[in-house]
């Protein structure tokens, strides 16, 4: 546990009012174990499993995860136990990667035991985290506010390499990447904003291909990709439209 700032405190007291849980925002005021989540990259529904790694707040709640939790002083002295955001989960195979607002690392347990495991630490100074993605090997492709780029971090967090861009003239080049995910060959898919399309990566910075414009030209709001062998993409003004496309960006019918 550690001292957040007053806009840390601001930042959960919005939340909990606009969310309406009384009892949810009471529990994490009294420093119970409650947890508070954000609407950011967390999946909307628990299906298809076996293809997506994303999982439910209902998901990480019902685990009986504890998150990280922090104090911070009101303007009145009052010093208060918050709860922090869950912003990402995801789970790869035997393990569970958990990240929260305004930290600089990843938290990962165990999904059998839900002991944790370790901690993966990344530079502050990189970004705040929006999105990541894990690969086979454990290495972590990470997208981060202010950056156009996606970040290849190690195991242990240790940065390895940019890939992709920032421009809007070339395929390869990224303005505004929200979301991505790892296929099963290993490959990166990205979804741009900017562009309103998927773009495919290698690990190596190699650009594949980029499809989708045609499906999301008109759609306002993209919230999240993933899927190992279907690539599942998750948008609409509620979250609850679903696009299905193939590796190599072929549209498949939604289920």
């Amino acid at each position: 546990m550690r001292k957040g700032t007053t806009v840390e405190f601001q930042q959960q007291r919005r939340q909990i009012i606009g969310t309406g849980l009384a009892a949810l925002g009471m529990a994490s005021l009294a420093g119970l174990s409650a947890p508070v989540f954000a609407d950011n990259q967390l999946s909307k529904n628990s299906t298809d499993q076996n293809n997506c790694s994303r999982l439910t707040e209902q998901q990480v709640a019902q685990f009986g995860i504890k998150a990280p939790s922090f104090t911070v002083e009101t303007p009145e002295g009052e010093i208060l136990t918050l709860s922090r955001r869950l912003r990402v989960a995801r789970r790869y195979q035997d393990l569970m990667y958990l990240s929260y607002q305004n930290e600089s690392s990843i938290h990962v347990y165990d999904s059998v035991s839900l002991l944790p495991r370790y901690e993966i630490l990344f530079d502050a100074e990189l970004g705040t985290l929006k999105d990541f993605a894990v690969s086979e090997s454990g290495d972590v492709f990470v997208l981060l506010t202010g950056q156009h780029t996606i970040a290849h971090l190690s195991s242990n967090g240790a940065f390895i390499k940019s890939i992709g861009e920032f421009g809007i003239d070339e395929p390869q080049q990224l303005n505004g990447p929200s979301s991505l995910t790892v296929d099963s060959l290993g490959n990166l898919h990205v979804w741009d904003a900017g562009s309103r399309q998927i773009k495919v990566f290698t690990p190596n910075n190699q650009f594949v291909r980029q499809y989708g414009q045609a499906r999301f030209s008109s759609v306002r709001t993209v919230r999240s990709i993933d899927g190992r062998e279907a690539l599942v993409v998750l948008g609409g003004a509620l979250g609850d439209r679903e696009w299905r496309f193939t590796q190599d960006g072929s549209a498949l019918p939604s289920l």
